[in-house]
């Protein structure tokens, strides 16, 4: 038994959120219209800016989640569009993960990156901090500007593509791309855009994608040794109820998923692309 095992079993094991991904998404719905509406608005009174958290508006711990600036082309259609697509593709990612792990193991994942930018935060924003109150205060709006959950959600990813690598993305419904290779891609942007943080010394940014593998690696690592019996059932059933809930009773316009003879699960998006694979 692991680590998580030992977690999950235990008092804490209660504190699963189920359906986490649609919290997720409606949060960042909610960020992505304040956006539209007046970014200031999230800059001004809900962004993770510590120097205000330290005179009192403790609200700040929580409302960051609101952050608006993972869809930030400068058109609001286009924002709109990429975040519907953004939404889908997270949503099938999630409650896939959710379904593997049950809600404790993936809440613990998803919540644990999030206080790991928390800390990054607090701890650039201690070792910025002076004696000017000034220059502390543009020291924590700058901080809660630069808050992103791009490197966070792209974890999510990386997590499924271990989980089921063989799985295909069909994008534009034409173009076959295994999840492991999307995820050799999603690797290699990661690293451009570490460099480039790093050559232009934007340093907290090469924190956050430094905090987001990190969180990857310490679950894994937290989650390794082979299952004991009765856990060993536990994710049998998991697996069962998965494929039992993977099976829509109705059709919908948004997302549909069916199997086929062979055995593969084939997940179908209204927009731009499907997933087939083995589940």
């Amino acid at each position: 038994m692991n680590f998580i095992d030992r977690w999950e079993r235990s008092k804490f094991g209660r504190f699963g959120i189920p359906n986490l991904m649609r919290y997720v998404i409606a949060i960042n719905g909610v960020g992505l219209l304040l956006g539209f509406m007046n970014p200031g608005v999230y800059f001004g009174y809900l962004s993770l800016d510590f120097c205000a958290i330290f005179h009192g508006q403790i609200w700040r711990l929580f409302t960051f989640l609101l952050c608006p600036s993972a869809f930030s082309s400068g058109n609001e259609f286009i924002n709109l569009f990429w975040f519907l697509i953004w939404a889908q593709v997270y949503y099938m990612i999630g409650t896939n993960l959710e379904r593997m792990w049950g809600a404790f193991r993936f809440t613990l994942f998803y919540l644990s990156g999030v206080l790991e930018i928390i800390l990054v935060t607090l701890v650039f924003y201690l070792f910025m901090a002076s004696g000017d109150s000034f220059a502390n205060y543009v020291t924590g709006i700058n901080l809660g500007m630069g808050v992103s959950f791009i490197y966070l959600n792209q974890t999510l990813f990386l997590m499924f593509a271990l989980l089921f690598p063989n799985v295909q993305f069909l994008v534009y419904f034409v173009i076959p791309v295994k999840a492991k290779w999307m995820a050799a891609l999603y690797l290699v942007l990661t690293g451009y855009d570490l460099i480039q943080a790093m050559r232009y010394g934007v340093y907290y940014n090469v924190a956050l994608i430094g905090v987001s593998l990190i969180n990857l690696v310490l679950f894994l690592w937290l989650a390794k040794g082979a299952a004991s019996p009765r856990q060993a059932v536990r994710q049998r059933k998991r697996r069962v109820e998965f494929q039992y809930k993977a099976q829509p009773k109705t059709s919908s316009s948004l997302c549909h998923l069916r199997q086929d003879g062979s055995g593969c699960t084939e997940f179908g998006f209204s927009l731009l692309f499907k997933v087939r694979g083995e589940f």
